[in-house]
Parts: structure tokens; sequence; C-alpha cells
């Protein structure tokens, strides 16, 4: 599974888990950088979720991806308080606890945060960062190495080194 397939999966996981809850929701992916204005845009298609692929780690000790979902909320005169960000917070944390990456996943952390400010106040717009991380197993990711790696050892003396040894 490539990374950008994860990311995908991500969406229409959170899709096929919302939207039956919530059937005016827009949920794509989205690149994760935020603007005033981005933030203008997209509120007018609210209640969103957007979902970002922010970090891979592919390493030794650790493998994993970061996401953010990123909730907008937009308040109506019966709803000053947010309190729909909080239903769509509510459902969105198990669907992503429940999502099936078809790797082997060690653990899932989730984290929620409010980031609402004034500025998005002034206009109408709550919004949530709702940070989780898939710890994967070891080799989560298919690794394709060119070439016939038979001669390698002979080339530079070595024998092959790293995770498709």
């Amino acid at each position: 599974m490539s990374y950008l397939a994860a990311r995908d999966s991500a969406v229409e996981q959170i899709k096929a888990g919302m939207l039956p809850l919530f059937p005016r929701m827009t949920i794509e992916a989205h690149p994760g950088v935020f603007t005033e204005q981005t933030i203008k845009r997209d509120a007018q298609r609210t209640p969103a979720i957007l979902t970002s692929l922010v970090k891979a780690a592919d390493g030794t000790y650790r493998n994993g991806l970061t996401f953010v979902s990123w909730v907008l909320y937009r308040a109506s005169s019966e709803d000053r308080l947010y309190d729909g960000a909080l239903k769509i917070i509510s459902a969105l944390i198990p669907v992503i606890r429940k999502a099936d990456f078809n790797v082997y996943i060690k653990d899932t952390a989730i984290e929620a945060e409010c980031l609402y400010t004034g500025a998005l106040d002034a206009i109408n717009v709550t919004m949530w960062a709702v940070k989780w991380e898939l710890v994967l197993g070891d080799r989560a990711f298919i690794k394709e190495i060119p070439g016939d790696l038979g001669d390698l050892e002979s080339f530079h003396g070595t024998a092959a080194i790293g995770p498709w040894a």
C-alpha cells in the first residue's frame, strides 16, 4: 500500500462511516495547510471533514502515518456554542478507530483539539483538528527495489542491508 492509497482509504472509510449519520457533510482529502482565505472558502461547504496525511515515518524504531481530519462547522442561530461540531467529533473518533487499512497496525492514537478563535467566530465557524496516528508493523508498505539484487553483494563487497533483506 502506498501513502496515497492510505490517505485515500482513510477518506473513503470516513465517508462510509459518517455519511449515514450526516448525509450533507463534505468529506474529502485536503493538502493540510490552511490560510484565512482557504478556511473562508472551505467554510462554505460545512459541515466538513477534510483529511490530510501530514507525516510519514519509516524508520528503524518506528513506522507510522499521521493524519489530521479537520472538522469545520458553521454555527446556526440555535447553536451558538458549536455543539454540532462536538456531535461530529463524537461520531468521527469511533469511525477512525474502526478503520481497516489492510496493513498490520500496532496501535492507533487519536487526539481531538478545538482550534476555536475569535477570527473563526467572526465568520461563524469553528474548527477541530482530529489528529490520529497509525503505528504500523514492519513492512506495512511494500518497498519496490529496482533491478536485480543478486550481484549487489559482489558489487559492494557486503550483503544487502535494508528492510527488504
